[in-house]
């Protein structure tokens, strides 16, 4: 017989497919963050994930009557209607991920607004209702703990535990990008080992791992240089250019130059975005490595290092596409990618 699905088990089987990995709870978090106009941004790791993962901002933190709207599945301030994604300027949109991430681990919020005395601890349960709520000292801004992430999911968090170096890892490069983009805010990450095991620069267990300036002057190429060192910066040269008169679309940022030297074994370094938004584009990568290698006069493996920015209306794209946002629709793809290649050339 055809019967309809209980509701916690819809809300875990849909929160699985929200949450994929580490990366991508952490990634909900930090979109979060920036969207409520944080300046300073600091994710604290806790053996790998597998333990805990914090995100803290200083953004304008959360009313006291959205706490239980904060984990409402659909629940979200971005949109108001379907129509509302063709001008979409923020991250999120679909107010799925803390809810999901209530599903998925121990969720814990701690916020305060400007206009709060003080601030406010928040535990949910696994549905995302509130558990209990206390008073806390706290500056502006929110705090999001995760511990214990895929517990509900026994074999996802066996093979989590398992590979969390590899999932670690993921997520490093996942900061990267966002650090290297933006400009004028300060993102750091720090990883804290477990106890008695030495690491770090510090002689201690902590050691922080991304870390860039902040501030107005700010910008993509010294934020590159945070992450990857001055060394890095200095074999870049810089791309701003209009792809075409009528498609509406700019493309800024660094690239290899054409010199052997300068490019790396592999696409390691390469981080694409569309209006600043990290983003899966394989046929500008295409794009990008062929006319690389089209200015050597003999054959090269190497790949070069580049941060490019798609600046597009934003009627000139579909973002929801897949869970993760990581994957989007150009609407003019073919002419743009022609465009591109004209420019790096």
């Amino acid at each position: 017989a055809i019967r309809a699905i209980a509701p916690d088990a819809v809300h875990r089987i849909c929160s699985g497919q929200v949450v994929l990995d580490l990366a991508s709870a952490v990634k909900e978090l930090v979109e979060n963050a920036l969207d409520a106009g944080a300046t300073n941004v600091e994710v604290r790791v806790r053996e790998h994930g597998v333990e805990c993962v914090e995100v803290v901002d200083n953004g304008a933190g959360v009313s006291e009557e959205n706490f239980a709207a904060l984990t409402t599945k659909y629940a979200t301030s971005k949109i108001a209607a379907f129509d509302d994604l063709a001008s979409l300027r923020s991250f999120g949109f679909r107010g799925e991920a803390l809810s999901s991430l209530c599903a998925m681990s121990t969720l814990v919020v701690t916020t305060k607004t400007k206009d709060d005395d003080a601030g406010s601890r928040i535990e949910y349960d696994r549905s995302g209702m509130i558990v209990r709520v206390e008073t806390v000292a706290r500056a502006t801004g929110t705090t999001v703990t995760l511990r214990d992430v895929f517990a509900p999911l026994p074999v996802r968090r066996k093979e989590f535990v398992r590979n969390a170096k590899r999932e670690y890892a993921k997520l490093l490069r996942l900061l990267q990008a966002y650090a290297m983009i933006s400009a004028g805010v300060r993102i750091v990450c720090s990883h804290q080992r477990a106890e008695g095991v030495r690491g770090g620069g510090n002689g201690g267990g902590r050691e922080t791992v991304v870390n860039t300036r902040g501030g107005v002057h700010a910008d993509v190429r010294s934020n590159v240089a945070c992450v990857f060192g001055a060394k890095a910066v200095q074999g870049l040269t810089p791309v701003d250019a209009v792809l075409g008169a009528d498609l509406g679309c700019r493309v800024v940022g660094l690239v290899s130059k054409a010199q052997a030297e300068c490019g790396r074994a592999g696409g390691d370094r390469q981080f694409f975005y569309v209006n600043g938004r990290p983003v899966d584009l394989p046929k500008a990568t295409k794009a990008l490595n062929e006319t690389y290698r089209a200015q050597f006069s003999v054959a090269i493996t190497r790949a070069p290092f580049a941060v490019l920015d798609f600046r597009l209306p934003t009627n000139a794209y579909d973002v929801n596409v897949t869970p993760d946002k990581r994957e989007v629709l150009l609407h003019s793809e073919k002419e743009i990618m022609a465009e591109l290649r004209r420019v790096l050339l």
